[in-house]
């Protein structure tokens, strides 16, 4: 399909007149009458109907008008996008971030780097444990924050960034809010909300089997922010990372137990850093104090 035909249709839409929407696309009035004619070829119908000197869209030519200018809005973005990548105004850099890895440390590091960078374009995609190794190596993003190693590849490198323990959460008025901190035969008398994205999950789960301590799993979900918000309404309890919390009305409990951390990462696949950006963001996050710049 020919953007300039579309283009030049919408102009008839808008105008509803041959000869004013001709001049205002530069073309003759036959040559408009010849492009929105090869557009109903296309579309199998009339679009548009004249009658002496009014002009007005049929059915088809409604519903298409519609179909089309989302056409040529893409095509608009797309051009503008084109022309800012290859003129070096802007630097894309697309970064996975593990779903359960919360904004609270990240979020001053995004925005001093922004700061310095403003020619970086950053995007943040929301992807699972499952999916980040493959997402690097193939390219569809140039770094990756997660939870755990990607240990499938010798090809992606690991810079750790910071540790946090995994905490119990729940209600600020539920009775374990102000405990120091709670075992697992705590959380055992406790609806319990299962957060089947996390990567600790498994660990933790096959420690209550181990020491015979039935949990009472009342719901789960791969939603972080419905189990928060569940969380916080008092429907149960759940373990999370302690930075992940983005919802107030939520306390936090440390666990009982020593193997109640975890580490937080960046990946990057071998060969990636010669894209500045990406270069660069890296260098900030091995220079980066993670524990005083949380603030």
């Amino acid at each position: 399909m020919d953007i300039r035909r579309v283009r030049q249709f919408l102009m008839l839409v808008e105008t509803l007149n041959f000869s004013e929407a001709a001049r205002r696309c530069g073309v003759s009035q036959p040559a408009l009458s010849k492009s929105v004619q090869k557009l109903e070829e296309e579309f199998g119908g009339t679009l548009v109907r004249r009658e002496g000197r009014l002009t007005h869209l049929t059915h088809l030519g409604h519903t298409m008008a519609q179909h089309l200018a989302e056409v040529e809005r893409a095509s608009a973005a797309a051009e503008s996008a084109a022309k800012r990548l290859s003129s070096g105004q802007v630097q894309p850099l697309a970064i996975a971030v593990m779903c359960t890895v919360g904004p609270y440390q990240l979020s001053p590091f995004f925005h001093e780097f922004q700061v310095s960078h403003p020619d970086v374009e950053v995007s943040l995609h929301d992807v699972s444990a499952g999916r980040i190794g493959d997402d690097l190596l193939s390219g569809r993003v140039d770094l990756a924050i997660l939870g755990a190693p990607v240990a499938e590849s010798d090809r992606l490198r690991h810079t750790p960034l910071y540790s946090e323990n995994m905490v119990m959460a729940c209600a600020d008025d539920h009775p374990y809010a102000n405990r120091t901190s709670v075992t697992l035969q705590d959380l055992s008398r406790q609806p319990y909300l299962d957060r089947l994205h996390c990567e600790f999950r498994d660990t933790f789960m096959a420690a209550a089997l181990r020491e015979n301590v039935p949990l009472q799993v009342s719901l789960r979900s791969e939603r972080e922010d419905w189990i928060q918000f569940l969380v916080k309404t008092g429907r149960g309890v759940t373990i999370l990372p302690e930075h992940s919390v983005v919802l107030g009305g939520i306390s936090t409990v440390p666990l009982d137990r020593e193997d109640a951390r975890r580490n937080v990462m960046l990946a990057v696949a071998t060969g990636r850093e010669d894209n500045p950006a990406v270069r660069d963001a890296v260098a900030m996050a091995r220079r980066r104090d993670w524990i005083a710049g949380s603030s």
